[in-house]
């Protein structure tokens, strides 16, 4: 005689499958909610630098478990940088470079993998942002939306490698980069 093995309700099977999802969630939310405010995408050409400078620094660093606590502080000192009314972009692009030379003297970016990739990485989307923010406002916002919708296939490589960040970040980071981008160019 043959048992059948016991299976949770659909409802809970759904509540845990989502309950793993929680970065695609969170990430999705972050971005309907940024998109609430819409003022024609180059607004999000921060968004691009700050994960940029976030991968870089904790590469730097050499712990994914720091990931998400730097996430925190970049954008920490973004918002108290805008509050006091100082341009970001100076901070970024210096502290971006900073942190290359110091995993370079350190040698956590000369290691074979993706920590070697990160300096690199940094500056394209970095200076991708910063192109965007220095031509026409209505080919910058598709400018942003490309480096978007690059740094979404960045975060797939490190959520896949589970390497440098934490995967949940980088899953985070996919969502919100990919719902940007798509929202960027829905909405022009």
């Amino acid at each position: 005689m043959t048992t059948a093995s016991p299976t949770r309700p659909l409802p809970a099977r759904a509540a845990a499958a989502l309950g793993h999802r929680w970065p695609t969630l969170l990430g999705l939310a972050w971005a309907v909610v940024s998109l609430a405010d819409f003022d024609g995408g180059l607004e999000y050409a921060t968004v691009l630098a700050v994960a940029a400078v976030g991968y870089l620094a904790v590469a730097v660093l050499g712990r994914p478990a720091a990931t998400w606590y730097v996430l925190a502080a970049v954008l920490a000192v973004v918002v108290a940088l805008r509050v006091a009314g100082i341009d970001p972009w100076p901070v970024l692009a210096g502290g971006g470079a900073a942190l290359a030379l110091v995993g370079l003297a350190r040698g956590s970016l000369r290691r074979p993998g993706l920590a070697a990739w990160q300096a690199p990485a940094m500056v394209v989307f970095v200076g991708v942002s910063l192109v965007a923010l220095q031509v026409d406002p209505d080919i910058g916002a598709f400018v942003v939306a490309g480096g978007l919708l690059g740094h979404a296939a960045w975060d797939v490589v490190h959520r896949r490698a589970g390497e440098i960040v934490q995967r949940s970040l980088a899953e985070w980071c996919a969502a919100l980069d990919l719902a940007l981008a798509v929202g960027i160019l829905v909405l022009r």
